[in-house]
């Protein structure tokens, strides 16, 4: 966890974050950790006790139970590959913002990733939805700019930091690249200096991008036409027809888009149901060699 000072209106929190000892797992930490091989790291997302204080459902106990549920301290999974060549992806499963899918879509495309040379991070954000307060959205902001402002320690390039996400994780993801320069809360520590805007983005099956064949106002303005997209859903998917009127938004805009709509499929299968992940691995491997993502500090 964090271990912070206050000095005037901020939190200064020391350079590094530290890893969360394994008496303060949540349900949702222990699942991801016995869903894959290895000892990976936890990292709270937020500091002290990981709770925060404008959350309506900051008192809940986390459980699992198939799914995880009840989230209410968020956390990051450090997932490190054997040879890592700089590029990092955080995770968010997806779950229709209930519960989470962690290990289908989460741990198990870290290892996927990973096979890459790419360093993932889980996101364990939080669920269920809350009224007021887009807690999702704080978290996911959060948790980029954790990672960014851990490069060195992480053994990554903070200008190849981008995000992935599943069916409703696909949906934050989109919120994520859409409204980095939207403030979802106010800073507390020197890690909300850091940009929380993404290096790329993969919408896997995303849900939640419009209605009856409109795209969702939230999504109707690209924030940054430089920021690539990859994008992969099959056509009996119940989502197919919003991608469809999301595409011509980021095309209009000029994004590097790259679209791929499947036959068949389905919906909330992971690495599974069509092949999205051979086109994928080709367009990583692009990103990370186009000019723009080399730079690093």
């Amino acid at each position: 966890m964090l271990q912070c000072g206050l000095v005037g209106s901020l939190v200064l929190a020391p350079v590094h974050a530290d890893p969360l000892a394994k008496e303060d797992y949540d349900a949702g930490e222990l699942r991801l950790l016995s869903s894959v091989a290895g000892d990976h790291p936890f990292y709270r997302v937020w500091p002290d006790n990981g709770r925060r204080d404008d959350d309506p459902l900051r008192l809940s106990n986390e459980v699992f139970e198939k799914r995880v549920k009840h989230v209410a301290r968020p956390s990051i999974m450090w997932m490190k590959p054997e040879k890592p060549n700089g590029m990092a992806v955080l995770l968010f499963p997806g779950g229709g913002y209930r519960h989470l899918a962690a290990a289908k879509e989460g741990s198990h495309v870290g290892e996927w990733l990973n096979k890459q040379g790419i360093t993932a991070f889980v996101v364990k954000y939080r669920v269920p939805m809350r009224k007021g307060v887009n807690a999702p959205l704080q978290d996911a902001q959060r948790a980029i700019r954790l990672v960014r402002g851990n490069a060195k320690r992480f053994g990554i390039n903070p200008h190849q930091v981008g995000v992935m996400g599943f069916s409703a994780g696909g949906h934050l993801c989109a919120l994520s690249l859409h409204h980095f320069d939207d403030a979802s809360y106010d800073p507390i520590d020197r890690w909300d200096k850091i940009s929380c805007k993404p290096d790329f983005g993969v919408l896997i099956y995303p849900a939640y991008l419009g209605k009856k064949g409109a795209v969702d106002k939230a999504f109707s303005q690209v924030a940054d036409p430089t920021i690539p997209i990859y994008i992969a859903i099959s056509k009996n998917d119940g989502f197919h027809e919003e991608v469809e009127a999301y595409v011509p938004v980021l095309k209009m805009a000029k994004v590097d888009c790259a679209y791929h709509a499947y036959p068949d499929g389905g919906h909330g299968t992971g690495l599974g149901g069509f092949p999205w992940t051979v086109s994928c691995k080709k367009w990583l491997s692009s990103v990370r060699a186009a000019p723009q993502h080399k730079k690093s500090k």
